[in-house]
């Protein structure tokens, strides 16, 4: 029950919190004192342990991936360290960051013992301030205290999380072997994120892991190798990667190889309804930023609708460039259904500019020289 609430308890939590902050201030909490527990709710969302990441992530054996902060439109992109950065203009409480996890010397204890310092710093700040501060410094510390019982709720059954880390790892010993990357598949990783897929292809070694087998999965998909990427994502699966990750490959494989005319239109949208469903039961706006989900509009003959959702992904900075310029080719192809040729080439020239190396443009562009017939949404009787 927990587990299909997961991604609505931040909002019910935020609900919970306001009104019981509300209650308090009307039976007489000092103002101060409520604006240092909306503070440390903030705070302890999410910015402390990005920050705590970024400090021990190395002690754990880790790589980082990417980071990002922000959404919509993007402000700067670039690499730091070797590591792919992007700043988006509406902010957001914390960072974004993926990592992964390589093979050293006793990982799980490493990352065990990482956890629990940060678990235990975050109890521990909490009860100092909420026990020995005054006014704002104490709403702070009920504010650090609350948060943990989120964190606890909402990462205790994700991994590679904290809470999952202390509560789940040690019962499992090779629950870790399914996120673990080699140096190359990281660099790989890293490259694809960044849109350079020749270059991610020649920087993947033998693959071992889960998470390096979706890896090549998307290099492939990115080349039209949609053979070899629907084997890579059924490799992916059974090496033990992220379910959700590997089902939002699969659901843009249908797509292009309906754009590449591998797939009538009809089928890939009875194919592609249910792969996006598995979103949709648990989690609306995950399935809003998925790439796929504009596609299905399209294929359920609603152009416009499609333009909408794929134009907003397009830009978002909250996405890498390689599915920035997947949701520009979305944009292109609803533009193309819609009867807007001259945009729709637009929309593949900022495609290309964020992924060069992306077959379906090709497709698209092909597409652009036949006649279209333009679908409209049927009206209602």
């Amino acid at each position: 029950m927990i587990n299909r609430l997961r991604f609505a308890l931040p909002w019910i939590f935020l609900l919970a919190g306001t009104t019981t902050l509300i209650a308090m201030v009307d039976r007489g909490l000092p103002p101060w004192t409520a604006l240092g527990f909306l503070l440390g709710t903030l705070l302890g969302q999410e910015p402390l342990s990005d920050l705590w990441c970024l400090l021990t992530h190395r002690l754990c054996g880790a790589r980082l991936l990417f980071v990002s902060y922000g959404r919509g439109r993007r402000l700067w992109q670039g690499t730091v360290a070797g590591v792919p950065v992007c700043l988006g203009l509406r902010p957001t409480t914390g960072l974004r960051i993926s990592w992964g996890l390589t093979p050293v010397r006793a990982p799980r204890i490493r990352l065990w013992v990482c956890s629990v310092a940060w678990l235990a710093g975050h109890c521990g700040l909490g009860v100092w301030l909420a026990v020995s501060g005054t006014g704002a410094a104490r709403g702070v510390g009920l504010g650090l205290l609350s948060t943990l019982v989120l964190l606890l709720l909402l990462q205790g059954a994700s991994p590679v999380n904290s809470a999952w880390a202390v509560l789940v790892l040690p019962f499992r010993p090779r629950a870790l072997e399914p996120h673990l990357w080699s140096p190359r598949g990281i660099t790989a990783e890293r490259l694809l994120y960044r849109g350079l897929v020749p270059q991610a292809r020649a920087a993947l070694g033998r693959l071992s892991t889960g998470e390096e087998y979706l890896t090549a999965a998307g290099v492939a998909l990115a080349e039209g190798r949609h053979d070899d990427a629907d084997r890579l994502v059924a490799k992916a699966s059974a090496h033990g990667c992220s379910a959700l990750q590997a089902h939002v490959v699969s659901a843009m494989l249908t797509v292009c190889r309906s754009d590449s005319g591998e797939l009538p239109r009809s089928r890939a949208g009875a194919l592609l309804a249910p792969a996006l469903d598995v979103f949709g039961d648990d989690d609306r706006a995950k399935l809003r930023s998925l790439v796929p989900a504009a596609d299905l509009a399209r294929f359920n003959g609603d152009p416009e609708t499609a333009v909408r959702a794929a134009r907003r992904l397009a830009v978002d900075a909250s996405l890498s460039p390689f599915w920035r310029a997947q949701a520009g080719c979305s944009l292109a192809a609803a533009l193309i259904a819609a009867g807007r040729p001259e945009q729709a080439g637009r929309a593949l020239d900022r495609a290309r500019r964020e992924c060069p190396g992306l077959t379906r443009i090709t497709a698209l562009e092909h597409a652009l020289e036949r006649p279209v017939e333009v679908r409209r949404p049927a009206e209602a009787p």
